[in-house]
């Protein structure tokens, strides 16, 4: 497996994670700061921040510091349609649709 190879396996592992997900497509909307994001998604702020550094850390988000509250935002607009075009794939082309009990019962 080439460097790059690793690196693609290891970004799409990171935004695999179902929250993650979510919270790309919000910020494909726009910028948003941890508590809208957690508002959103009726999920904790500290699960929010959590799935933030990790994304951050693959340099999949950036963040800007505004008086009191810090922003994230997509590191790059390819992201976005990633995001739509993955989803619309998902939708016309029922890819991974109906087999994820199978699927979850192989990974246990």
């Amino acid at each position: 497996m080439t460097i790059i190879e690793e690196d693609q396996a290891r970004f799409l592992r990171c935004i695999g994670e179902p929250t993650r997900l979510q919270i790309l497509k919000l910020l494909a909307e726009g910028d948003k700061c941890v508590g809208e994001l957690a508002r959103a998604l009726n999920k904790e702020q500290s699960l929010i921040s959590h799935h933030l550094k990790a994304l951050k850390e693959c340099n999949i988000v950036k963040d800007r510091q505004e008086a009191q509250k810090v922003y994230y935002r997509l590191a790059d607009e390819r992201l976005a349609r990633l995001i739509i075009e993955s989803e619309a794939l998902m939708k016309e082309l029922s890819l991974c649709k109906y087999q994820s009990d199978a699927i979850n019962t192989i990974l246990r």
